[in-house]
């Protein structure tokens, strides 16, 4: 069954207007960015940010010596990102999600952060569908997670005077289903401050790297799964 959804954000002159009053703060927070090179496998050399809003992570992700592109929906987002990330200005674009530019398998690995919150199933397959085009080996979707109570009950509260709060939570059977309309394989892991000692802490502490965030997800699995903020969904085409 489609969700249906209260969404404050919608067309492209709000999104604009929205990311010109918070493009600055959101440079702040490059976890996403830690967690997706912390999943790479050897053979994902070109990766794709999908709805890159801010462009931190992959800003950040070029900054460690990765190939990765970007794009986003809104013109003022990609023209702030031009100027913040001038060294890696050709990789960014507009573009529309629900079409790319692109040719099919262009990207090893494409992934976004906190986009599939805007839209019911009947959109997220067609979104799902065009980046599996897009993309050769997986697919990552990063949605927030619904089985966090404390964290959906302070959206709810955030969302009467922010718009941009209005969002979608997920619960883990929920997102790994439309992750499967294109995926042969998907995996799941709960990211995002925990209550326990786990990659955050890693990246606050100076050891973020690859190798120590990847054996904090393999060590905690789904023990997060009721503190963690989001879930990263992962999809194998």
């Amino acid at each position: 069954m489609s969700a249906k959804i209260e969404i404050g954000v919608t067309s492209q002159q709000e999104w604009d207007e929205k990311w010109a009053g918070i493009f600055d703060h959101y440079q702040q927070d490059i976890r996403h960015a830690y967690y997706i090179n912390a999943i790479l496998n050897t053979n994902e050399k070109k990766l794709f940010e999908i709805a890159a809003g801010s462009f931190r992570d992959a800003g950040a992700l070029n900054t460690w010596g990765l190939d990765c592109h970007g794009a986003d929906f809104s013109a003022k987002s990609v023209e702030l990102a031009k100027k913040q990330f001038p060294d890696w200005a050709e990789k960014i674009s507009q573009q529309n999600a629900f079409g790319f530019s692109f040719a099919d398998k262009t990207f090893d690995l494409s992934y976004s952060n906190g986009f599939w919150v805007l839209f019911d199933d009947n959109d997220i397959l067609k979104l799902a569908k065009e980046q599996a085009r897009i993309t050769k080996y997986r697919i990552v979707a990063t949605v927030h997670n619904a089985h966090n109570r404390q964290f959906v009950e302070y959206f709810d509260k955030l969302k009467q005077n922010d718009p941009l709060y209005k969002i979608r939570f997920f619960e883990m059977e929920e997102i790994t289903e439309l992750m499967k309309s294109v995926a042969k394989n998907v995996h799941i892991i709960p990211v995002g401050k925990g209550k326990k000692y786990y990659e955050d802490d890693l990246i606050n502490i100076g050891l973020g790297n690859a190798e120590y965030i990847r054996k904090s997800f393999d060590y905690h699995k789904l023990n997060l799964l009721e503190t963690s903020e989001r879930l990263m969904c992962i999809g194998e085409l």
